[in-house]
C-alpha cells in the first residue's frame, strides 16, 4: 500500500471533519452499528484447531472461544472456579477427585453443556495422546481416567495421588458433538489436527467464525455466555507484516490497540494523543534451545561446549541493547513473576558472561583453532561451525541471534545466522533440522508444564531439541507425584538448578509484553494481575469481557459511542476518490514507497 502524500492527507482529514461535524450527523442518527473493537498484531494463527494450538496468537483464541475446567484469577493467577467450582473434593487416597460442575451452561450453537463434554474432553486427548495437552492429565492415565455420572459431577480416576486438577489443566474443553466422531480407533492426531471446525463450537465469551490467513481473523461475542454477555459485539484481529504498520494503524484508528510491540516502536508512542502504554510484567522468556537428534551437530552433546557457549553471551547487553530496558536477565525457566517456586544461582553459582572461561572450556573439550585461522576445528581437526535460527516473525529473536553469532566468533566458534518465518521455523523444529534457534516460551502459573518440556517423553512433541536425561526424568516425576506442596517446591528448585547447570538451552532474558491502546476509542481495560499485569493475551479474556465504548458528548450535547461503520466507510471512499482525482492531475509521479 502506497503512502499518502500530504496533501492527500490534509484533504482528506478536512473531509473526515466534515462528516463527523454536529451539522453531519443528527442526534436521530445515533450509533445503532455493531461495536467491534479490533486488535492488531504481528502473529497469525497456526489453525482454528484447538488442538493445534502453538503460539501466542492460537492461545488467545482458546481463550476467548473456550472454557477450561478452572480458571486462572484476574486478580492472582491461581485457580478459580470456572466450568468446574474450585476447589475439587479429593479422597482420603488421594486418588480420586470429584468436580461439581455449573448448570445451564450452552454451547455457541445453542446444545447443553454438562460434565460429559468435559470427561469426553480428556478422555479424548487421553486416547488419542494429543502432545499439546496431554501431559497436563498426568502420565501414565488409564483409558476410563474420567468419567460423568451426571450432568453436573465429574470424576477424576488416578492410578497414583498426583496435585494435577489443581494446576489447573490447561485444557480447552471442547463439545463431544462435534469432536465425537474422531473418538473411534482410526483417527489418529494426524487426521484430528487437520479439522477446521469453523466457526467454531465453544462455550467462551466470543465465536470464532471467520479466519482469512495473514490478514485477519474474527471472533463474535457469545451472547449467551455463561458469565456474562460481552458488551462488544466482535473482536477482530488484524494481522500486520511490519511493526511501522501496525503503528501506522493504531495512530491512524485502523486499529484500537497493538500487542507485542518491539521497544523502539514501542518508544515511538509515548507522547502520541490518545494512545495509553502498558508495560506488562514478564511473560515470556527467550532462549538459545540446543538440538540433540536429527541433523545436531554431536558438539552439543557435550556439557562443557554448552557451558562454554554460555558464559560466551552477555545476557545483561542482550536486555540493554534488544529490549532497550524492558526486561531482565535470564536464568531459571520459571519467571520472576512466579516467585513461589523460583529458583535462581547466586554467587559463585551464576554463569555470567566470561569469554575467557568459554575460550577454555572449549579447548578442555577438544575444540582448538589447530590452523590459525582464528576459529576452531573439531577434536578429529574437521572444519567446525554451527547455525543460530532465528525468527522474523518475532520481535527479539533476530537481532538477538545477530549478537549471539558474533559473541561465539569472539571465542573462536564459527557461527552463521538464518532468519526464517514462524511457520517454517516450526517444520524445522518438527523435522529437528537445526543446530541452535532464539525463540521464546510463555509459561503457566503453575511450573509443571514448562518443566516437562525438557523430559525424553516431550521429544517431537514440546521439547525444544529432544533433550533426554534420566536424572532429570526422575525427578520431573517425582514433582509430579508428590502430595505435599511443600515437598514438590523444594524438587522444582532443584529442577531449576540442575537445568541452570546442564544447559540444555540458555534463558537470555524475561521480557516484558508492550502493549498500546487508544483511550479515546474504548474504556474498561483490565489487568491480569494487577497492577503491573497484562491487558491483552492475558491467561482469560478479562479485558474483552470489560471494555465498552468511550461515550463522548459533542458541544451540541449531542452524544457519540465510538465510530459508525457506515460512515467509516464513507470516509474511506472519499479519501480514495481525492486520491484518485490527484493521481489523474499528477500522472507519471510516483506514488510513494512501499510500506
Amino acid at each position: 500500500m502506497s503512502k499518502r502524500s500530504s496533501l492527500v492527507v490534509a484533504m482528506g482529514l478536512a473531509m473526515v471533519a466534515t462528516v463527523f461535524s454536529p451539522s453531519a450527523v443528527s442526534a436521530q442518527e445515533a450509533p445503532t452499528d455493531k461495536i467491534t473493537f479490533t486488535m492488531g498484531t504481528l502473529e497469525d494463527l497456526i489453525s482454528p484447531n484447538p488442538f493445534k494450538a502453538v503460539g501466542g496468537s492460537d492461545y488467545e483464541v482458546l481463550f476467548l472461544a473456550y472454557d477450561m475446567l478452572f480458571n486462572f484469577s484476574q486478580t492472582t493467577m491461581e485457580p478459580a472456579s470456572g466450568l468446574a467450582f474450585f476447589p475439587p473434593e479429593r479422597s482420603a487416597d488421594g486418588k480420586t477427585w470429584t468436580f461439581k460442575i455449573r448448570e445451564g451452561v450452552k454451547w455457541s450453537d445453542g446444545q447443553p453443556l454438562t460434565a460429559k463434554d468435559i470427561a469426553f474432553t480428556y478422555n479424548f486427548i487421553n486416547e488419542k495422546r494429543i502432545p499439546a495437552f496431554d501431559d497436563y492429565l498426568g502420565d501414565p492415565l488409564n483409558k476410563n481416567a474420567f468419567e460423568a455420572p451426571d450432568d453436573t459431577t465429574l470424576i477424576w480416576h488416578m492410578d497414583k495421588p498426583t496435585l494435577s486438577p489443581l494446576t489447573p489443566p490447561w485444557i480447552p474443553i471442547v463439545p463431544e458433538h462435534i469432536w465425537g466422531k474422531f473418538m473411534p480407533h482410526q483417527y489418529d492426531f494426524k487426521t484430528i489436527k487437520e479439522f477446521a471446525d469453523l466457526p467454531a463450537v465453544g462455550s467462551g465469551p466470543f465465536v470464532l467464525t471467520e479466519w482469512q490467513a495473514n490478514r485477519f481473523w474474527t471472533m463474535e461475542a457469545n451472547k449467551g455466555y455463561w458469565g456474562g454477555s460481552p458488551t462488544i459485539d466482535e473482536v477482530v484481529f488484524r494481522v500486520y507484516d511490519t511493526p511501522e504498520a501496525l503503528k501506522l494503524a493504531l495512530l491512524g484508528g485502523e486499529v484500537d490497540a497493538a500487542e507485542a510491540l518491539p521497544p523502539t516502536i514501542f518508544q515511538s508512542l509515548q507522547n502520541e494523543e490518545n494512545i495509553t502504554l502498558n508495560v506488562s510484567r514478564a511473560g515470556w522468556f527467550d532462549n538459545l534451545a540446543f538440538n540433540f537428534e536429527g541433523t545436531a551437530d554431536p558438539a552439543l552433546q557435550n556439557e562443557d561446549v554448552r557451558l562454554a557457549i554460555a558464559h560466551a553471551i552477555d545476557r545483561q547487553a542482550l536486555v540493554d541493547r534488544v529490549t532497550l530496558g524492558y526486561g531482565s536477565a535470564g536464568d531459571s525457566v520459571i519467571l520472576p513473576t512466579h516467585s513461589r517456586y523460583r529458583w535462581q544461582p547466586t554467587g559463585d553459582d551464576v554463569i555470567g558472561y566470561d569469554p575467557e572461561k568459554a575460550k577454555q572450556l572449549l579447548d578442555q573439550a577438544g575444540y582448538k583453532d589447530t590452523n590459525g585461522d582464528g576459529f576452531r576445528e573439531t577434536p578429529s581437526g574437521d572444519p567446525w561451525q554451527l547455525q543460530v535460527l532465528t525468527i522474523v516473525d518475532w520481535n527479539y529473536s533476530v537481532p538477538e541471534g545477530k549478537l549471539i553469532s558474533g559473541w561465539m566468533n569472539d571465542v573462536g566458534i564459527k557461527t552463521t545466522v538464518k532468519s526464517v518465518t514462524e511457520a517454517k521455523a516450526l517444520d524445522l523444529w518438527y523435522a529437528q533440522d537445526f543446530d541452535m534457534y532464539v525463540w521464546a516460551w510463555g509459561t503457566d502459573p503453575d511450573p509443571d508444564f514448562i518443566l516437562s518440556i525438557f523430559t525424553t517423553d516431550q521429544c517431537l512433541s514440546w521439547s525444544d531439541g529432544c533433550y533426554s536425561d534420566p536424572v532429570y526424568d526422575k525427578m520431573y516425576l517425582q514433582q509430579r507425584y508428590a502430595t505435599d506442596e511443600t515437598k514438590r517446591e523444594e524438587i522444582i528448585k532443584q529442577m531449576q538448578q540442575y537445568l541452570y547447570e546442564m544447559n540444555p538451552e540458555i534463558i537470555l532474558l524475561y521480557e516484558n509484553d508492550l502493549q498500546a491502546y487508544r483511550n479515546d476509542r474504548f474504556t474498561g481495560f483490565v489487568k491480569q494481575p494487577e497492577p503491573a499485569g497484562a491487558i491483552f493475551y492475558q491467561m482469560g479474556a478479562y479485558s474483552y469481557l470489560s471494555i465498552r465504548p468511550v461515550e463522548a458528548v459533542s458541544p451540541t450535547g449531542m452524544r457519540r459511542v465510538g465510530i459508525r461503520v457506515d460512515l467509516l466507510v464513507g470516509v474511506v471512499v472519499v479519501l480514495l476518490l481525492v486520491a484518485a482525482a490527484i493521481v489523474v492531475m499528477r500522472r507519471g509521479k510516483s506514488g510513494g514507497e512501499r510500506e
